[in-house]
């Protein structure tokens, strides 16, 4: 049952949503929350793949025979690190409203696009540590893939740099 402050606060954001150019904006910072909600969200996913993926690599040194695994399993590991922080820290998809250079809306949709490639690009990765035997062949493919998706992050920067910068 709403109370009184609730009928207050809808009476206020009726009231707010009149003022010229509001709109836009409250629609610029949901898009902005969704934004950052996916990113992190995305970090997750790859962060559950880097427990399976350590559980992987605690597995290979119980084995005398797949140690020399460990030097590829080494460099996955700090890419996988390395692509979880970028995700949590990325720029945001929006400036804020008193920042002098803003990034319309065109542009939000793009990065929402970038983002939502990069979902799918940590479903496959998350598919090949599920499914990672102990060879050299399936460490370099991983570890190519984690340099593509890291390419991706750089790609998605440069976008909103490039952007920031008109």
């Amino acid at each position: 049952m709403p109370d009184a402050s609730d009928k207050i606060r809808s009476f206020i954001e009726k009231m707010i949503r009149w003022v010229p150019g509001y709109t836009g904006y409250a629609d610029k910072e949901s898009r902005r929350n969704t934004d950052k909600l996916l990113r992190m969200h995305l970090a997750g996913k790859l962060e559950e793949s880097k427990t399976a993926f350590d559980s992987f690599v605690s597995g290979l040194s119980q084995k005398p025979e797949t140690l020399d695994l460990l030097n590829t399993s080494a460099s996955v590991t700090k890419l996988l690190e390395k692509v979880i922080d970028r995700l949590k820290l990325a720029d945001y998809g929006y400036a804020g409203f008193f920042d002098s250079q803003k990034i319309m809306e065109p542009q939000l949709d793009a990065l929402y696009q970038f983002d939502q490639d990069l979902a799918v690009a940590i479903t496959a990765i998350r598919n090949k540590v599920n499914n990672l035997t102990p060879d050299q062949a399936a460490l370099s493919s991983l570890l190519s893939d984690l340099q593509d998706f890291d390419a991706t992050l750089n790609a998605r920067h440069e976008a909103i740099s490039e952007t920031k910068a008109v």
